[in-house]
């Protein structure tokens, strides 16, 4: 669709709640097409793979919400503040789309000017951007986003959602707005990119990476309390084999030295 088409959204009266839901387990893995051209706030076009080769962190939002997009976008903001063992644009990107196909340029600009502008240490990683080449619907379909415009509330229905892609486009996690938070978001991109953020703290990537993992039905991270029970016991056992073996030698050290003055 050329940039500026104006359509209607497919309409609806009645809200469909599946539409919050996204199948994470088809799409997990799954690959954005690089080849996809966006077009960004200052009309500048460029391709989803002109992002790639870092972690992306995707929003996807429509500029003409005055409910929990701009409010998404402005807690990421906060939370991404916040994140300071990796680095805005250095070591990740992130990418705000919108899903509406009447959505331009200019209304993202007026979007951004309602949600306050992005922060000036950020602006060199995160663009907002609207589809110019294919189907808007087709790319959120991609990650598995569905939508659709409800009359009764006079807005888009869809999840709040960010999606973390790999340095090679494809869906790593899933984190819904409800569960944003800074310690979250590292732990999302390490899976994104398990040792390539940031090689002078891969070993400590490697260790959180083992001792925290992803509960979907919660949809957040948690201890791995199996692999700590499991190395816990491992641990003990060892500890009390070199228990038994330092009494045991002591023992025999004690015989001989009675023997010797007998």
């Amino acid at each position: 669709m050329p940039a500026g088409a104006v359509t209607e959204p497919t309409r609806n009266s009645a809200p469909d709640g599946s539409v919050m839901q996204i199948d994470e387990p088809r799409f997990l893995g799954s690959r954005l097409r690089g080849e996809t051209v966006l077009t960004d706030v200052a009309g500048n076009d460029f391709r989803v793979a002109d992002l790639l080769g870092k972690p992306v962190i995707l929003l996807l939002s429509y500029y003409g919400c005055d409910g929990t997009c701009p409010t998404m976008n402005a807690e990421l903001a906060k939370v991404l503040a916040q994140v300071n063992r990796f680095a805005l644009g250095k070591d990740y990107r992130v990418l705000t789309v919108s899903f509406d196909a009447r959505d331009t340029p200019t209304t993202a600009n007026t979007f951004l000017a309602k949600t306050g502008p992005v922060p000036e240490a950020m602006r060199g990683g995160w663009r907002h951007a609207v589809v110019k080449t294919g189907d808007v619907k087709g790319f959120a379909g991609e990650v598995g986003f569905n939508f659709f415009w409800s009359d009764a509330a006079r807005a888009f229905l869809h999840p709040n959602v960010l999606v973390f892609l790999t340095p090679e486009g494809r869906v790593a996690r899933y984190i819904y707005g409800t569960r944003m938070d800074a310690r979250t978001v590292e732990l999302a991109l390490v899976d994104a990119d398990w040792e390539r953020i940031s090689s002078t703290t891969a070993v400590f990537d490697q260790l959180t990476g083992a001792c925290f993992s992803y509960n979907y039905a919660e949809g957040r991270y948690q201890w791995n309390l199996s692999l700590l029970a499991g190395v816990g016991s491992f641990i003990l056992g060892v500890s009390l084999m070199l228990l038994g073996a330092g009494l045991y030698r002591r023992k025999m050290a004690r015989k001989l030295q009675g023997e010797m003055h007998a």
